[in-house]
Formats: C-alpha cells, sequence, structure tokens
C-alpha cells in the first residue's frame, strides 16, 4: 500500500515568521507545503535550503488564470523554487462564484480557457513542469447544457492535470472518489478539506451573498475523508494536502495537529 505523507496549504498568519511556522508544523509531521511563491521574498536559494533544513519541502508555484502569465514567467519561477508542479487555483467558473465576474461563463469561455490551460500546459510540460488545475464547487455546480464544468475542462484538454480538493467536490453534491478515479492519472494532487452543516455569508458577490462552507478540521466533517485517502493513495499520489479556507474553534496549529492524527488514523497517511 502506497502510504501518503502529510503536506499543508495556507495555515501561514500574517502576524508571524512564516518559515518559523513552517518549522513548528514540520515538528508535528508535516513534510510540505504548497505554496512556493514564498521563497521568491529574498533570496529563494536560500529560502529553500532553510525549509529544507527542517524538513519541509515546497509542492507548487501558483498559476493566476485571470492574470494569465506568460509559461516562461511560471518556468522561472518553478526552476529558483525547486518545484515540478504549477497549481491554478480557479477559472472563470470560480471568477463568476467569487464575484470576479457579472456573469456565468458561457461554453464558448470554457473552451477559450480551456485552449490557454492546455497551451501552458504543454509548454510547461517541456521543461518538466506540470500545470494543474484545483476545483472549487463552481466546476461542478455550474453547468452547460447540463453538463458539469469540470468535465468540459477535461474532455477539452490534453496536458492538464488536475488536484482535486475533496472538500469542495463533496460540497457540491458530487462523490469526491468517484471523481478521481474518472481522472485515473489525469489527477496529480489531492486536497484533504472538511465542513460541518451550515453556510457561512462572506460578502456579496455578483449582487448575492457569497456563501462559504462552515469549514471543519479534516475527519470531523461530512468528509468521507478514509475513502478519499485510500482512493488518492490508490492512484499513487505521494501528498495529502490538507487545507481549511476559515478558522472557527482552533487555531491553524491545532487544526493541522488533528488533521495529522486524524489522517494518520486511517492508515493511509505516515
Amino acid at each position: 500500500m502506497n502510504k501518503m505523507k502529510a503536506a499543508m496549504i495556507g495555515f501561514l498568519p500574517k502576524d508571524k515568521d512564516p518559515y518559523e511556522v513552517l518549522e513548528s508544523y514540520a515538528k508535528i509531521g508535516y513534510r510540505a507545503f504548497e505554496g512556493a511563491d514564498l521563497l521568491l521574498k529574498g533570496d529563494p536559494a536560500e529560502n529553500l535550503k532553510r525549509v529544507q533544513s527542517f524538513g519541509m519541502q515546497p509542492l507548487a508555484v501558483h498559476y493566476d488564470a485571470w492574470n494569465a502569465p506568460d509559461a516562461a514567467e511560471i518556468i522561472k519561477r518553478a526552476h529558483a523554487t525547486g518545484v515540478t508542479r504549477a497549481a491554478c487555483y480557479a477559472g472563470v467558473a470560480g471568477a463568476y462564484r467569487f464575484g470576479g465576474r457579472e456573469t456565468p461563463p458561457t461554453y464558448d469561455d470554457i473552451l477559450r480557457e480551456a485552449e490557454q490551460f492546455d497551451k501552458t500546459a504543454e509548454a510547461l510540460g517541456r521543461e518538466g513542469i506540470v500545470l494543474s488545475f484545483h476545483n472549487h464547487d463552481a466546476e461542478f455546480v455550474q453547468t452547460i447544457n447540463g453538463v458539469p464544468v469540470i468535465y468540459l475542462m477535461a474532455a477539452n484538454t490534453q496536458y492538464l492535470k488536475f488536484e482535486v480538493d475533496c472538500g469542495w467536490v463533496t460540497y457540491a453534491g458530487h462523490d469526491p472518489v468517484t471523481f478521481m478515479k474518472s481522472l485515473g492519472d489525469r489527477m496529480t494532487a489531492v486536497h484533504i478539506k472538511d465542513f460541518v452543516p451550515g453556510e457561512v455569508a462572506r460578502g456579496e458577490g455578483n449582487g448575492h451573498p457569497n456563501t462559504m462552507p462552515r469549514f471543519t478540521t479534516p475527519g470531523t466533517g461530512l468528509l468521507n475523508l478514509k475513502g478519499c485517502l485510500e482512493t488518492a493513495s490508490e492512484l499513487g499520489m505521494e501528498w495529502a494536502i490538507v487545507e481549511q479556507d476559515f478558522q472557527y474553534n482552533l487555531t491553524e496549529l491545532e487544526t493541522l495537529t488533528a488533521a495529522y492524527y486524524n489522517m494518520k488514523e486511517t492508515g493511509f497517511v505516515c
């Protein structure tokens, strides 16, 4: 059985030294973090050595689809930080969901974006870098002629890979285990996120309330934690990447501590 290692994204309070915070997470058992752009502030080589000195490594740089940097810029950042993946966290469906555009994407919008993603992914691939798309609920609940946007993205790309956020898939009313299996080798990473019943208002977007799930520590909500980790493990994922968009009752350190032990308890994370 392939046992995954624990990683995380976010959880870096703005009022604290991020490297000291990462070191505290390494002491729990985390071995990597997604968000390698942190290392670009200052000397990337020295910053990389620093995180490696306490047993951490970066996993991906950010690809901002809304501003669409050219492939050369992404390659430069990836090489500087020692990663082999770039992650896009939202496209046109997410832009509508979170207030970045006023109208839902059309079929042509989706196809244009898919073409741009694949063009960039192909260019990155020549440099040994994978471009992955991270889903929210938007790509499942927004449909074109009854087909969820995420499936149109997959059907109209060849080189783009997918980073599955199991919490958002579940929140959208879909089964993350089934979705991961449908992707097969096009899945390149997994985010472990959980939530409990109830929604939280997070401002206005497009003239309507921008509601969010009531996030909670992985293993304490509605997520099928064991099933998601087992499937991700079977598909060869190396990292179980913990994410929680907002904190409520626990601190970042407490959340990551509990999440680590909850994942380890399933037997699929070391």
